[in-house]
């Protein structure tokens, strides 16, 4: 059995996806498998798509920003997004919020979150969107 050089196997292991999940949302077909940011981008939006509540044994999973949507979006609504929204993102340990805003234009409500993968130590923004047309279905 052969030993690798040590910088041989570090450049090997960080070939290799820390996180490995998949997903079904805005894929036609396979692969559905997601990784790394990808993947944590999702499972943020996962629970932005959820209503604080809906989830069977997980009540604190979801947001509440949808029931805000036709509220006046004066400093008390835009305080009560952005106080879920921190919420949300700080139940995830894989991220770190670096900044957060939110504005409304129309019938669409938009937070726009900026994140520090911690693995990756790479700063992306996730934009999430809330409609009033989504909320009619319900």
């Amino acid at each position: 059995m052969a030993l690798l050089n040590p910088i041989l196997k570090s450049r090997i292991n960080s070939a290799k996806p820390y996180f490995v999940g998949f997903s079904t949302v805005d894929r036609s077909g396979p692969p559905y498998t997601l990784t790394n940011i990808e993947l944590v981008k999702r499972d943020i939006q996962n629970q932005f798509a959820t209503t604080l509540g809906e989830r069977v044994m997980l009540p604190n999973f979801g947001t509440r920003i949808p029931e805000l949507l036709f509220d006046p979006f004066d400093d008390y609504t835009k305080g009560a997004i952005i106080e879920d929204a921190v919420r949300v993102v700080e139940s995830e340990p894989r991220v770190e919020l670096v900044n957060i805003n939110t504005y409304k234009s129309g019938q669409t409500l938009v937070v726009l979150i900026t994140l520090l993968f911690k693995p990756e130590s790479v700063t992306e923004d996730l934009y999430v969107t809330f409609t009033a047309a989504d909320q009619a279905a319900f």
